[in-house]
């Protein structure tokens, strides 16, 4: 029992702990110079809350002393969302805000993740589309810059696959269910012809517009995915790589999402490290309603991958025969941003 730790858990020691620390500062230190603040999070909050926006049985569930059914945080966006839903007044400015923080949820045994995730992350309260979209993907493209990490970054939307699900005239939510999950695996088997075609696709903003050229859809369908494409075009010649695919089968597993949906890719990690979308109706569950987008990344997945120092500096050991020789030679040197011990080791 020394030896291991409850599943899904992890354990930072020295170059790994000193590898988060610097990745998660970089970030911090990013969302910073864009105007974004800290905010905090409780880590138990009511189950019942948000228990309609909670897609399956991932959840740690606990009872309280009172009786109360609570959850451990497995989504910081839904608990930001209710935390600054409430404190919202008509009129309010836009509130840039970020995050660094764990979350627990709990993965199926196929999935390579872990359960405990430390996740850094940004939310746009009050910021309309496509302006607010635009500055949110913009700040992911800075950050994988500052990273060192040529990944890519796709684009999809919600808003397409919500006109199709009413087409398809889906009402049964094991139905709508059912093919978010077959379009998220781009094996759209339930859908037919054009449709098919369009949740197949991955490709440049170019190629995403000649697509749409070919493919009969019903207005309301194409209007979303035009939305999208002009976005993409905008988006390109802005960012620092060349790193945008449009992806109509990033619709996001989370019911919470309404417009641009985005999910970042990174060759030798199993699955998207950062993920992030517009939703524009969450707050409004909790309080006053308000345009959000933000996204959130997980820092163990790209980690390794990283081009930030991991090594510290180099400890000196400070000369002395007494302890107030020691010390005051240490404090002249840590002054001058030295790393300096006391000596004393076995």
């Amino acid at each position: 029992m020394l030896y291991k730790l409850p599943q899904g858990t992890e354990r930072l020691l020295l170059e790994d702990a000193l590898r988060r620390q610097r990745v998660v500062r970089l970030v911090q230190d990013t969302f910073q110079l864009w105007g974004y603040g800290p905010v905090q999070t409780p880590v138990i909050d009511f189950y019942d809350l948000y228990a309609p926006f909670l897609p399956g049985d991932d959840v740690y569930r606990l009872v309280d002393r009172e009786g109360e059914l609570l959850m451990l945080r497995s989504d910081i966006t839904l608990f930001l969302a209710r935390s600054v839903g409430t404190t919202l007044r008509e009129g309010h400015t836009p509130l840039r805000l970020c995050y660094a923080d764990t979350i627990l949820r709990h993965q199926d045994a196929q999935d390579i993740s872990e359960n405990e995730f430390f996740q850094v992350g940004a939310e746009f309260i009050g910021s309309l589309a496509p302006d607010g979209d635009l500055e949110m993907l913009l700040l992911l493209d800075d950050i994988l810059e500052r990273l060192g990490l040529e990944a890519q970054i796709h684009l999809g939307s919600r808003a397409v696959f919500d006109q199709v699900v009413r087409l398809e005239g889906l009402q049964n939510e094991s139905d709508k269910l059912a093919l978010q999950k077959e379009v998220l695996f781009r094996r759209p088997g339930l859908l037919k012809g054009d449709l098919k075609d369009l949740f197949s696709f991955v490709g440049t903003h170019g190629e995403a517009r000649a697509l749409l050229s070919r493919l009969k859809l019903d207005a309301s369908v194409r209007k979303a995915a035009e939305d999208l494409v002009a976005l993409a075009e905008t988006l390109v010649p802005l960012a620092l790589k060349e790193r945008f695919r449009v992806d109509f089968s990033e619709i996001g597993q989370r019911e919470y999402y309404t417009g641009l949906v985005f999910q970042a890719y990174l060759a030798g990690v199993g699955d998207a490290f950062a993920a992030g979308g517009r939703y524009d109706s969450l707050l409004g569950r909790f309080g006053l309603a308000s345009p959000s987008v933000g996204f959130s990344l997980s820092v163990r997945k790209i980690e390794p991958y990283t081009t930030v120092q991991v090594t510290g500096d180099e400890a000196v050991v400070a000369p002395g025969s007494t302890w107030k020789e020691r010390l005051t030679w240490a404090r002249r040197e840590r002054a001058a941003g030295r790393v300096v011990t006391l000596g004393g080791a076995v």
